[in-house]
């Protein structure tokens, strides 16, 4: 996968002002969807959008940006504040199914998400949201923190394996997928709850 490089000075073009960072990141997915996140370079991005390749350098200076801002689209779109009334334990398996659908709905989602390094939106904005309900439940802070990685983690590592055609065959050879998801998440959230009980 190439890194795009440096982009070069001055503004871009006018024939190039539809571009935006939604427009690329869109872009950016429908070619993942066609060809694999193999095929993802500055160059065929470019090709795609109709666009020479610095006009893309101006809004995404990096193909490991570029990752990054997809994960934040992903991420933003399965996440949500809980409704009145409902228990953070309902509220957290609700978004790990979300996440789950979510993200299987996009070909390569976990290898991109594997290497991209979390945004100020994800910093500031999605860990606060998936950390919060625990925190307003009992959970310090820190205790806040290890809880969403580990549940990050166990969505990741899921989706990882259900996109790995060996990995998914062998466990659907045993278990049915979703059935075996919703063990895992389910164990994973009681275990939780039995932790932020002490």
């Amino acid at each position: 996968m190439d890194p795009i490089q440096k982009r070069a000075a001055g503004r871009p073009r006018k024939q190039d002002a539809f571009l935006d960072p939604s427009v690329i990141v869109e872009a950016a997915w429908l070619l993942v969807e066609e060809d694999g996140v193999d095929a993802l370079t500055s160059r065929t991005l470019a090709a795609k959008l109709g666009v020479k390749s610095p006009a893309l350098y101006w809004h995404v200076p990096s193909m490991t940006a570029l990752h990054s801002l997809m994960v934040e689209r992903m991420l933003s779109e399965s996440i949500r504040n809980p409704a009145d009334g409902e228990t953070w334990q309902a509220w957290l398996l609700d978004v790990g199914r979300t996440q789950r659908r979510n993200f299987l709905s996009h070909r390569d989602s976990g290898r991109i998400i594997a290497v991209a390094p979390p945004t100020d939106v994800i910093r500031n904005q999605v860990m606060p949201m998936l950390m919060a309900p625990l925190v307003s439940a009992g959970a310090s802070t820190e205790d806040a923190v290890a809880a969403a990685g580990t549940f990050a983690s166990f969505i990741l590592g899921w989706v990882i394996y259900e996109q790995s055609a060996e990995a998914s065959s062998y466990i659907a050879s045993m278990v049915d997928m979703t059935t075996a998801f919703e063990f895992g998440l389910g164990a994973l959230v009681d275990g939780l709850a039995r932790r932020l009980s002490r």
